[in-house]
């Protein structure tokens, strides 16, 4: 059984059809890159999937269960967690406590237990450090080293890499990567190439979005296209290569782009 099923996903803003009876699939372990020219419905896939723009046709399945119609909090109790093509960090947070977001709704502290503080409190707290630290450790000198500094103070890429730390925190059997490499220069970007291998070494699945073809072809086990919200090929990076039709997709885009 498919760790991720999603079948026939339409999507309507007006007129427009932002997704087109998408349907693909994600085992658990593989590491799978949604691509297509901008506009092609990436993200609005990514946002049906986890509950903050509910499709209007279609099924999301993860783990077997349905998962339509469920507000993002649930789905991500339920072990599915994302990053932004758009950062989104709390600026004035420390990078510590910016991770520590991440763990909240794991949490079983109430507003009572939190002004009272009963030992628990204390475990719940030390634990959640634990293991917020435990995650920085895996990002190095670029974020251990700054756990103290205001978020805001981090360079671009760092901020990349802080948004990947508090959705890998809370632990998920599958984590979408929006845009991980966007902005980055080509050691950056293999770093994080690096990281995304290590991450589904430690068993977290990955659906990812990216413009980059040569991380594309580099990180991952199959490749689905999106081109217009419709999908118009899946398979392997050497298979995607060659497709014409996925050729097609983004050199008709560029001459297009080129032509206006």
């Amino acid at each position: 059984m498919a760790l991720l099923q999603i079948a026939e996903i339409t999507k309507e803003f007006g007129g427009l059809k932002a997704l087109r009876a998408v349907s693909l699939h994600l085992d658990e372990g593989e590491i799978v890159s949604l691509i297509g020219p901008n506009g092609a419905g990436k993200t609005t896939l990514f946002n049906c999937i986890t509950g903050t723009m509910p499709p209007d046709r279609g099924s999301v399945r993860f783990n077997g269960e349905e998962i339509v119609g469920r507000p993002p909090h649930e789905v991500a109790r339920r072990g599915i967690s994302r990053t932004f093509q758009h950062i989104r960090v709390f600026g004035q947070m420390s990078v510590l406590e910016n991770v520590m977001v991440g763990r909240d709704f794991r949490g079983r502290t109430g507003i009572f237990s939190a002004l009272l503080r009963p030992p628990r409190v204390g475990r719940e707290e030390a634990e959640n450090r634990e293991r917020c630290l435990e995650v920085l450790a895996l990002f190095g000198e670029r974020l251990l080293p700054r756990l103290d500094q205001p978020a805001r103070e981090l360079s671009y890429a760092n901020r990349r890499r802080l948004e990947i730390a508090r959705a890998l925190v809370s632990g998920p059997k599958l984590i979408l990567l929006d845009e991980p490499t966007a902005g980055m220069n080509p050691h950056e970007t293999q770093q994080v190439v690096d990281l995304i291998r290590l991450i589904c070494e430690r068993g977290h699945s990955v659906l990812v979005i990216e413009h980059k073809m040569k991380v594309v072809m580099t990180v991952s086990d199959r490749i689905v296209v999106l081109d217009h919200g419709e999908k118009i090929a899946e398979g392997t990076p050497a298979a995607i290569a060659a497709d014409p039709t996925v050729i097609e997709a983004y050199m008709g885009g560029r001459r297009r782009a080129q032509a206006d």
